[in-house]
């Protein structure tokens, strides 16, 4: 079932450098066109280069390409920018955002205001996340737990927030598991009492983790792994009792692989990688790729378990609603694929130490070894907080 909540938080001040700004693509897509038609003197350059620097650092390298006609969806499609897009409701209404989506020219009268509401509507994202993991965290942190799992992402950065501020009084008595470094320094920040799975007692498991997501489906199976930590993921979901899942509205998706085209990551011994590749392709992915490190870095990048990422990117994947009435369906003929029997093979292809589909069963359902949240909060864009449960 899903249900929306909406709260009231403390303010808290956003930095649009700290923001992911993937959603607001589409529509920044347009302003940056306007930008490219209206900055085409120097004078003018100058003059409005501190209104570009207010909607992203990402428009620069475009503003240096040919101006283009004056329609804004026509210069859109001539820069080769996407005009696909959510739609407006997506977005704080304004009536300088309303502009571009009715297809109006932008100028440099409104250039200020417009720039101002995508720094509002980035704003609102992140409040949005920051909602969420204080709704998860009030539904699912009892007093009396003692064992708690922390993932990794930018909204783990609220849930840590969240529990923080209950105080000493409440969280003394806790030890929290990290998934990574990220999580395991924002459990030391927060003075928060820090422990390791690996430490956790024989026969003992985590009263409830809470983790994000890349992508969840409707049948509540994840992707995970864009940050290169799914193996500590997976154990540290594993070993909880309950998994939450706190993510924003970008990640909620029909079907795994529909939003996140990145690809399902996995992670490979190093000298298994090119015979896992060739795997990989014959089972239909579409140009997987041995992630590389970070800009500067030559080579791989390597997981804190010394292994690589293979990113796989695969057709949407099918849902159990989907084979019920064939069973050879989702098995991978045509590259088609189910999320369990996609799963299955994978992580029995030699050299995979582990793959960042999260599937099978939740807490509710066995008694240990989950990988499936038994509820997700998001983050709308509305500002409130969507929670999917299991059979919604």
């Amino acid at each position: 079932m899903r249900e929306k909540k909406s709260a009231v938080l403390p303010s808290a001040s956003t930095s649009l450098t700290s923001i992911t700004k993937s959603r607001l693509e589409h529509p920044m897509s347009r302003l940056t066109a306007g930008l490219r038609t209206t900055l085409n003197t120097p004078a003018r350059r100058s003059r409005l280069a501190p209104f570009a620097s207010l909607v992203g650092s990402q428009l620069l390298p475009v503003l240096a390409r040919p101006a283009a006609p004056t329609h804004v969806f026509a210069r859109t499609a001539r820069a080769g920018l996407s005009s696909a897009a959510p739609t407006p409701s997506d977005y704080p209404r304004s009536p300088f955002i309303s502009a571009v989506w009715q297809k109006r020219t932008v100028t440099p009268r409104n250039l200020r205001k417009m720039a101002s509401t995508a720094e509002d509507a980035a704003a609102l994202i992140e409040s949005s996340k920051r909602l969420a993991a204080y709704q998860a965290v009030k539904d699912h942190l009892r007093p009396e737990y003692t064992r708690i799992g922390i993932g990794s992402g930018s909204t783990v950065v609220y849930v840590v927030e969240a529990i923080a501020a209950l105080g000493p009084s409440v969280t003394s008595k806790m030890a929290f598991y990290p998934t990574g470094a990220q999580s395991e320094e924002l459990i030391e920040e927060a003075k928060l009492n820090l422990q390791y799975i690996s430490k956790l007692p024989a026969g003992q498991q985590l009263d409830v983790a809470f983790d994000g997501a890349d992508e969840v489906d409707d049948d509540m199976n994840l992707i995970k792994g864009g940050g290169a930590c799914l193996w500590q993921e997976k154990i540290v979901a594993a070993s909880a009792k309950q998994f939450v899942c706190v993510a924003d509205f970008r990640k909620l998706s029909g079907r795994l692989g529909t939003a996140w085209k990145k690809g399902i990551p996995i992670e490979v011994l190093p000298m298994a990688a090119p015979r896992v590749l060739d795997e990989l392709r014959r089972m239909g992915s579409e140009n997987p790729r041995i992630r590389p490190g970070l800009p500067g870095k030559a080579g791989a990048i390597v997981t804190d378990n010394g292994m690589w990422i293979i990113d796989a990117p695969f057709a949407p994947l099918l849902l159990r609603k989907d084979t019920e009435n064939d069973k050879e369906a989702g098995k991978g003929a045509n590259g088609v694929w189910a999320v369990e029997a996609l799963a299955d093979k994978l992580i029995k292809i030699p050299g995979v130490a582990e793959i960042g589909l999260f599937y099978g069963s939740n807490g509710l359902e066995v008694a240990s070894g989950a990988q499936k949240p038994v509820a997700a909060y998001f983050g709308m864009a509305d500002g409130t907080v969507e929670i999917k449960t299991p059979g919604a």
